[in-house]
């Protein structure tokens, strides 16, 4: 039992070097290596946590013969609780650095984006679902789109959807063209509950991204 007591041990011991070298990798390796070290900062916080869970299990053990109250009270219980707090609120600021640093990454992708679309003659247009617009109930698979324009996202019951023709689209439901820049207003009109034949409140349910 001892054998592979040792074995286990060694085996927790080769994966923990295994997950640092692969976090170390990731560092010299990722694009953003600051998101790359946050990361692997976070995974070390989470070990600690780990540790300290066990310790309070084990001393919880020790410590079963009194009562709850007796055993929430002890000082090293309430020592390792203010330390899996103070862990916890360490890893939510790193998860926020994070979100932060990966948000401006989206931006500056999707302004290099906008770049190529404009010198194509494209645009991506946000359209909003009116009541009892052409597109109402519609599945987009049914949807008559002017050429060249296509359904890339669609925001459905406050959800993210990637379009599939099985998809029915419902009032206020949100929805991302990328079309040529010419067709945005005939795109509009299919949104549009007020839309007029002479396209005079074209555009009316659209925000445009670019």
């Amino acid at each position: 039992m001892t054998g592979m007591n040792r074995i286990y041990k060694e085996f927790g011991i080769a994966l923990d070097g295994l997950k640092k070298g692969l976090f170390e990798i990731a560092i010299t390796m990722s694009e953003n290596t600051q998101i790359a070290k946050l990361l692997y900062q976070i995974f070390e916080l989470e070990k600690k946590i780990d540790k300290l869970y066990v310790k309070t299990g084990q001393r919880v053990h020790e410590l079963h013969h009194l009562s709850f109250a007796e055993i929430l009270n002890n000082d090293d219980i309430k020592g390792h609780i203010n330390k899996i707090k103070a862990i916890h609120l360490d890893i939510c600021r790193l998860e926020k650095e994070i979100n932060l640093l990966r948000e401006e990454r989206v931006k500056s992708k999707l302004e290099e984006l906008k770049r190529y679309m404009r010198r194509g003659g494209f645009t991506i247009e946000e359209l909003i679902v009116e009541q009892n617009s052409e597109v109402t109930d519609k599945y987009i698979g049914e949807l008559k789109l002017p050429h060249g324009a296509i359904i890339i996202a669609v925001i459905h019951h406050e959800m993210f959807n990637i379009p599939q023709e099985g998809l029915k689209l419902t009032d206020r439901d949100r929805v991302f063209i990328l079309s040529p820049t010419d067709a945005v207003k005939e795109a509009a009109a299919l949104f549009s509950s007020s839309f007029s034949s002479s396209g005079s409140s074209s555009g009316s349910s659209s925000g445009k991204l670019t």
